[in-house]
Order: structure tokens, then sequence, then C-alpha cells
């Protein structure tokens, strides 16, 4: 029996996309209340925490960006590293954090006004990560003509509209708008032709034994 990697990665990206949109949009569309108030929600660490699985979901799946390479290669590289860091660094490192950590600490005692030594670092190179990401795949696809062009424009906007700080719910609109872009990805990476498709795994252990 033979199972095919590319595809089953790229069914990770939709169902890890598809679970970690309905995690974030139920967490912060249904919370009552702004700022830390939200983390006093009944239903919050729930809801990150489905979004959190839906993360992991996505970092399982993330490789198959690498089989679109085509005559992008350098570039791609550079888009899955940034994009896989900030995937790990944000929304499931810091991610822990705001699905239980915060709700833990509203309760006893409150949150602290200051954060942790370093975060703020740790957070900056996660968002720079995000950023350059985002930007080298997005100019990747284009360049690599192996994926629709408006996958690699919506990686682009992406970053552009979470730079802009949108108001109120809108500022899931870029996070919205860069999960459509990893979901369209995985879709391709189902359909896509076996003659296009890396070497199954059963291929893949037959060569090893060659």
């Amino acid at each position: 029996m033979t199972v095919n990697v590319r595809r089953l990665a790229g069914w990770a990206l939709i169902v890890g996309t598809i679970v970690a949109g309905a995690g974030y949009l139920a967490a912060n569309l249904l919370a009552p209340g702004s700022g830390d108030e939200v983390f006093r929600y009944q239903n919050w660490p729930l809801f990150e925490g489905v979004a959190l699985v839906g993360d992991v979901i996505i970092a399982l799946g993330l490789p198959v960006i690498l089989t679109f390479a085509g005559r992008a290669q350098k570039l791609h590289i550079v888009g899955y590293a940034g994009i896989f860091a900030a995937l790990v660094m944000l929304n499931v490192g810091e991610g822990t954090t705001e699905a239980f950590v915060k709700p833990y600490l509203v309760g006893h005692g409150g949150i602290p006004a200051q954060e942790p030594p370093g975060f703020a670092v740790f957070e900056g190179v996660a968002l720079l990560a995000l950023v350059v990401g985002s930007i080298c795949l997005g100019i990747a696809v284009l360049r690599g003509r192996m994926l629709p062009w408006w996958i690699g424009i919506a990686l682009i906007v992406s970053c552009i509209l979470g730079a802009l700080g949108l108001p109120g719910a809108w500022f899931l609109v870029p996070d919205g708008v860069f999960f459509a872009a990893l979901f369209a990805i995985g879709v391709f990476a189902v359909r896509g032709r076996p003659d296009h498709t890396p070497a199954t795994v059963g291929q893949a252990a037959a060569g090893t034994r060659g």
C-alpha cells in the first residue's frame, strides 16, 4: 500500500485552515467585551484550543508548498521557512498563552501590565518572519507559475492588511486572506496529477531497499 504524501499534506492544509479559521472566528466574534475582558468568556479556551489544533495540522501540511517551487526554488524555501517559523512562534507558541494562560490569570489576580522580558523581541522576530515569508512566497508563486497568480497576490495582500491594523473585528481579515491562500494551495495539492507529485511513501521505501 502506498500513500500519496503530497495529497495527504494538501488535505492537512485544507482541514487545518478550516479548523483554525473557525476557532478564531468563534473566539473573537462571540466573546463579549474587549481587551482583557475577552479572556473571561467561558468558551474562549475551547475556541482558541480548536484554533490551536488547526494550526498544528497546518504546520504538518505546510511542507507541500515546496512541491510547487518551479522556477523560484530559493524564494519558495525562504517563504516556507518564514511562514513555518511564524506559525509555530505566533499561532502555536503565543496562541497557547492566549488560549489558556491569560484566561487563568484573569481569574487569579489579573494579567500583569508588563510583558515578560524578551517577549517583545520574540514577537518581533515572529512578525518579521511572517512578513518576509508571506511576501517571498507570494512572489515565488507569481514567478514559479505552478499555482494561480491570485494565490501569490493573496499572500502579499494579507501582509499589507495586517500592517494597516484594521479596527474591531476587521482585524481578522488579514488572517482570513492568509488562510484562504493556504487552503487554495492545499486544494491544488490534492487535485494535482500523479505525474506532478513527489514520490509516494511506498516508492521511497522501495528506492531505499534498492
